[in-house]
């Protein structure tokens, strides 16, 4: 299995070599993989299999709608309480206000946290998980929001941070290096859940098509993704 990682200290990175032995304190997984719409999270670790009951997510993946919506409207596969949404494909359908940004069976090719650095310029800090469900695959927004950035970067490439208000509080997702142009989004856009934020690509510092996702409640301080989507997905806010 391709490992695809994402620098942290400096921005995501990836690596498409094989897994390597993580010398800290805390090492991390050298491989995940679930289904978003399924009902188990498996994790795999030097031979051991895992597997422990997941909420059910009704996450199914469907070609981009034919229309978008046109300005001012709100989607109509979402909520009222949605923000008015500057328009765009919903390309991620499942259910709830907070979803997965990707729908079917993903790989998690290189977990959240320290790791031995799979180069010379990465870091051993891992500060979001990269997800490898193929070069291409549309990315929804994980909730509703706005759109802090959307630009391209050195190391993240093609990449977008949206802001969400969750449960009163302010928490951002990053998606980075998705295909150059991919984005329809500007900073200051207001978007639905699921709306697209971009294609999954190998932009930046990456060593393979994969979609770095970090998961930063306050905006800033980046947590591990795969549990907060594990524990949020599918509710209604």
């Amino acid at each position: 299995m391709a490992l695809f990682t994402a620098a942290a200290a400096l921005p995501a990175q990836a690596t498409t070599g094989s897994a390597a032995v993580v010398s800290s304190v805390a090492p991390a997984a050298a491989g995940q993989s679930f289904t978003a719409s399924g009902l188990a999270l498996t994790v795999d670790r030097d031979g051991y299999t895992i597997t422990k009951p997941a909420p059910k997510p009704v996450i199914t993946k469907t070609a981009p709608a034919s229309q978008a919506a046109p300005t001012g409207a709100t989607p109509a596969s979402t909520k009222q309480s949605v923000p008015t949404t500057t328009g765009g494909t919903i390309v991620n359908t499942g259910i709830g206000d907070i979803r997965w940004p990707v729908a079917g069976t993903i790989t998690v090719s290189s977990p959240f946290g320290p790791r031995s650095a799979p180069c010379a310029t990465c870091s051993s800090i891992h500060q979001g998980a990269d997800l490898t469900p193929g070069a291409g695959t549309p990315i929804g927004a994980v909730a509703a929001g706005t759109v802090r950035v959307s630009t391209t970067h050195p190391e993240y490439g093609q990449y977008v941070i949206i802001d969400h208000q969750i449960d009163g509080r302010l928490v951002s997702t990053l998606y980075a290096h998705m295909i150059f142009g991919s984005s329809p989004l500007r900073p200051g856009d207001t978007v639905a859940v699921g709306q697209l934020v971009g294609l999954v690509g190998n932009t930046g510092a990456s060593t393979g098509a994969h979609l770095h996702l970090q998961v930063m409640p306050g905006g800033t301080t980046p947590i591990d993704p795969i549990p907060w989507l594990t524990a949020n997905a599918g509710r209604t806010l």
